[in-house]
């Protein structure tokens, strides 16, 4: 009987403390040792607009890659200083005091820009701040993709090839409606013949400047690599006819190929099967057409005509993106990449 008393006493006791748990947890004041929860805050973060602070944004204003930085002015105008002009007013540029040496094919991007900028100022080279700038932004934000992709070709057409391995390694950067021809031979001058890959430049334009032939002599003074690999066709770009059949791995550029040129452009580098491009158009005046009106009057005339080129691009098999180079050079920054897909 005594123990059946124990057992019967501790159930009961069990109960009771229980029971007092539960009191004790009505009477608590729900939350109080806990944050409220915020039902304001949205559960999804997205807006679907464009990316912001994120590796792969779109950056319209972005920062000088370069050895020459402009500055904001009233208008880009302003830069349009010669370049030796422009040395001997910069507080974080020097003129050099002697002849410049030339480098060895080892000499890094930045050295060899820097290096060819100094010898345009020595020389008083016939190029401006503006141009100068331009031509070397336009090329650090272009090479990689188009050589890689130009790399990538080549090792397409070498795996596929029946031949003894005797298959042309020549990359032919196409700089059409060039100009002085500044910018596609940087190409040439910062990418030294190595075993695998020679970079070699055409340029197409009109008429051949008495500019080029100065830029190129002061250019091979210190990159003696590229003189033999540049040359001019003067012609249109309907006349032009790239006959080599040599070249396998055509890549095509343009900056501020004025108006529907870009357009002309684009259609040479299809036709030419380039695989890879990037031009930086300019002059949009009318090159909306084709485009839904909305598209113009939401995001404006140059954006319709750029991406209606897009368009084009992707229909004609090529991965297409963007990349800016900084406002303080141009206001038209924008360049339209196009790469093969492979």
């Amino acid at each position: 009987m005594k123990m059946q008393y124990i057992l019967r006493y501790g159930f009961a006791l069990k109960i009771t403390v229980l029971l007092q748990l539960v009191l004790d947890s009505r009477s608590l004041n729900p939350g109080s040792n806990m944050p409220q929860l915020d039902l304001s805050v949205r559960r999804h973060t997205s807006d679907f607009t464009a990316k912001k602070n994120h590796p792969t944004s779109y950056d319209d204003e972005p920062k000088f890659k370069g050895p020459l930085t402009l500055s904001k002015k009233f208008s880009t105008s302003d830069n349009r200083t010669r370049i030796r002009k422009f040395y001997e007013e910069s507080d974080y540029l020097q003129i050099p005091e002697r002849q410049i040496s030339p480098l060895k094919p080892t000499a890094s991007t930045s050295l060899i820009l820097k290096t060819i900028m100094d010898n345009f100022a020595l020389k008083d080279a016939p190029v401006d701040a503006k141009e100068m700038a331009e031509s070397m932004e336009f090329y650090l934000r272009t090479r990689k993709r188009l050589l890689g992709v130009a790399k990538k070709r080549l090792s397409k057409i070498n795996r596929e090839s029946s031949s003894d391995g005797t298959t042309d390694e020549g990359v032919y950067v196409h700089d059409l409606c060039a100009g002085h021809g500044l910018t596609g031979m940087l190409f040439a001058a910062c990418n030294p013949p190595k075993a695998g890959r020679v970079v070699r430049t055409r340029l197409v334009d009109i008429s051949e400047p008495a500019a080029h032939k100065v830029l190129k002599n002061l250019i091979a003074e210190v990159c003696p690599w590229m003189k033999d690999e540049v040359q001019f066709y003067p012609c249109s770009l309907k006349e032009f006819q790239d006959t080599d059949s040599k070249n396998i791995c055509p890549l095509v550029i343009a900056t501020h190929a004025c108006g529907s040129l870009t357009d002309d452009v684009l259609d040479q580098a299809v036709a030419m099967n380039a695989c890879g491009i990037a031009v930086m158009p300019c002059c949009y005046t009318g090159t909306d057409k084709g485009s839904p009106y909305g598209i113009k009057r939401s995001l404006g005339v140059a954006w319709a005509a750029d991406i209606r080129r897009s368009y084009f691009l992707d229909s004609s098999g090529y991965h297409v993106d963007y990349t800016t180079i900084p406002r303080e050079i141009t206001p038209l920054n924008r360049i339209v990449l196009g790469e093969e897909r492979i």
